[in-house]
């Protein structure tokens, strides 16, 4: 274990332990948002990053940060947090990826009753992230599913089975074991069957493990939501309006909205499968139609975080809350239209639009003034920064300066 920064002298009187919270952050603008949370509502909060240039360990309500010597599929990673919490004797844990999700649930009982592990319980985990169970829980619902099948199933000629182009492929299963292959992309197009043998031939050895979905158009929506005994305590939803890669990638660009209809599904399904905590349900939304496809479940916080906080959805204190203080969790208003990106991924997504990158079928490509324009008309007040905030402003730089060695190192 590797200290970035020391715990703050303070911080070991500053709070009793069921308010000290450990925050497995990694480097991203989501961990930095989960410690802003829990900071300013009062908490002491410790971070993990993946390294000094982690965002969560500059921030001003971090009373301390730590990088791990061993990743989360490491038999020594339970022990290495043991370690750590007990130390800085906090009653929970907050992890953010899928990774350090699924490490936490094989080692729960290693922790609790005594350490609380803000992790969905094993069962509801699988299932969520089991894509293939999840469709055919769609269509036990009735919510509209893409037709699909596995690509070795796609390609087998021995097999009935057959989808309409395009197509779309995704990792089926993203939590695979030591030593599992994913596939080079996040998602790949085929339209023809040309183009489906050339992606099969790159996925060959792992093509069990590859979704094939017909593919429908629209944007993609996001829904984070908080179950707490057996409801929805409150939902967040966003469009994400750009993406890098282009052709299927996180979203860079965000702005709050709400479907009713798609809302209430996204209950329905995680009441299904008896989820509590968080989770981000996420759809194909087609603005023209009004029609929708279920895509995914994210058992965890949403990449879109951000956004959903500065709208007013406070998901990381009341997901604390809701285990610790239940009694004083509040609902506020959810602001629709507000619009937060990533700005080195945005940057990417102009340049990615200039350079004429893939883009997913049927979507239209932007001209590079076009592209340029609308980066920098969202530079102006009304496009809020995932990272800038005026009250914590130390990470803002780290990134700025992130983004620039990144930006060098390319050309």
């Amino acid at each position: 274990m590797q200290v970035i920064f020391p715990e703050k002298s303070y911080s070991l009187q500053s709070s009793e332990r069921r308010r000290r919270v450990l925050v497995l952050a990694g480097n991203s603008q989501v961990g930095l948002w989960v410690v802003r949370s829990l900071g300013r509502a009062g908490l002491t909060v410790f971070s993990v990053c993946s390294d000094s240039n982690g965002l969560a360990a500059h921030s001003r309500y971090s009373h301390g940060a730590w990088s791990l010597t061993v990743g989360p599929r490491d038999p020594r990673f339970a022990e290495e947090i043991e370690t750590l919490v007990r130390e800085l004797n906090v009653a929970s844990i907050i992890p953010i990826d899928e990774g350090h999700h699924l490490a936490l649930i094989h080692s729960r009982a290693q922790f609790e009753p005594d350490i609380h592990i803000f992790s969905p319980q094993a069962e509801w985990f699988q299932k969520a992230i089991d894509k293939d169970y999840m469709h055919r829980l769609c269509l036990e619902l009735g919510i509209p599913v893409a037709r699909s099948t596995t690509l070795d199933k796609l390609m087998d000629e021995s097999q009935d089975v057959s989808l309409r182009f395009p197509l779309v492929m995704r990792t089926r299963i993203q939590t695979l074991p030591e030593g599992g292959k994913r596939t080079p992309w996040k998602a790949a197009y085929a339209l023809n069957s040309e183009q489906l043998q050339s992606l099969y031939d790159s996925v060959a050895g792992i093509a069990s493990n590859v979704l094939v979905q017909e593919y429908h158009p629209g944007v993609e929506v996001h829904i984070q939501i908080l179950m707490h005994r057996g409801e929805a305590f409150m939902v967040g939803e966003y469009i994400g309006e750009h993406h890098m890669p282009l052709a299927g990638g996180v979203t860079v660009q965000r702005i709050t909205c709400t479907h009713e209809c798609l809302r209430r599904n996204a209950i329905r399904l995680l009441q299904a499968i008896h989820w509590e905590g968080i989770a981000a349900v996420q759809y194909h939304y087609d603005t023209e139609t009004d029609e929708y496809i279920f895509l995914e479940i994210n058992p965890r916080f949403c990449g879109g975080l951000p956004t959903v906080i500065m709208a007013g959805f406070d998901a990381p204190y009341l997901l604390w809350q809701s285990h610790f203080e239940p009694e004083h969790m509040i609902k506020v208003h959810y602001q629709l239209g507000v619009r937060s990106r990533i700005l080195g991924g945005d940057a990417n997504w102009m340049l990615a639009m200039m350079r004429q990158d893939e883009l997913p079928p049927g979507q239209k490509r932007l001209s590079k003034v076009s592209a340029a324009g609308r980066f920098l008309w969202n530079c102006l007040p009304w496009t809020k920064d995932d990272v800038f905030w005026i009250r914590d402003l130390k990470p803002s730089w780290i990134d700025f300066r992130m983004m620039v060695k990144r930006f060098m190192g390319s050309y």
